[in-house]
């Protein structure tokens, strides 16, 4: 799977430099540099504004469809770069040639992505400010419920109010701290102080949707890696 993983690399290398070639600039290479990002959870592109975005919850419905509408473009794409697997790990002479089948799909995720954009109506700043905010919430929440606090401070306080008064006060520390990791994580409030009380509560209002795209793009990204 090493060989899988480097070959990918060059992939998306061959990707960037025709790209480049194409449009005669340096634009494109961002571009494609910016696409790779996007579809390895890195950071917003290059065109992103400075300022504070405000996530609207017209902005946020369209999103959730764009987000839908990518998992099957990422579901197809992560099938068809496992298929090449076992071909390229034999070191086969029809590696390049599956190679160059990769660098075809990921071409047709790039346009995909493109038309996703288009019939959501978002821009591609929009998308990537508003999943800023969005990984931000829903990566905390999804913690939180991975770590099962809020089951944890439920038993421990049940175990307090069953000892004596002199072992209640001795295990008070370990039971305020772990509602405060409880209230962490469901209050959020890295995210409040760096995206903004509004933008955050308006995330939420998506949670259960948002949530299921998160967990089914891990699913996607760990088809290929098994």
């Amino acid at each position: 799977m090493r060989k899988l993983l480097g070959c990918l690399a060059v992939v998306l290398a061959l990707s960037a430099c025709r790209k480049d070639a194409a449009e005669g600039g340096p634009e494109g290479a961002g571009d494609a540099r910016g696409t790779a990002a996007r579809l390895e959870g890195g950071e917003a592109g290059d065109d992103a504004a400075s300022g504070p975005y405000t996530v609207t919850k017209e902005k946020l419905d369209a999103y959730v469809g764009y987000q839908r509408k990518m998992l099957e473009v990422y579901g197809s794409l992560m099938r068809g770069l496992q298929d090449m697997g076992p071909l390229l790990d034999a070191g086969t002479p029809q590696a390049m040639e599956k190679a160059r089948s990769g660098l075809k799909l990921i071409e047709r995720k790039a346009q995909a992505e493109a038309d996703a954009r288009q019939a959501a109506g978002l821009s591609t700043d929009e998308v990537n400010r508003i999943a800023e905010v969005v990984t931000a919430v829903i990566s905390q929440r999804q913690m939180g419920r991975t770590l099962q606090y809020e089951e944890e401070l439920k038993k421990l306080e049940a175990l307090q109010a069953r000892m004596p008064e002199e072992q209640q006060k001795e295990l008070a520390p370990q039971v305020e701290s772990m509602r405060q990791q409880v209230e962490t994580f469901q209050k959020l409030p890295e995210a409040r102080r760096e995206f903004g009380d509004a933008n955050v509560d308006v995330v939420l209002t998506r949670e259960a949707d948002l949530t299921k795209n998160y967990q089914d793009m891990l699913k996607a990204f760990a088809g290929v890696r098994r």
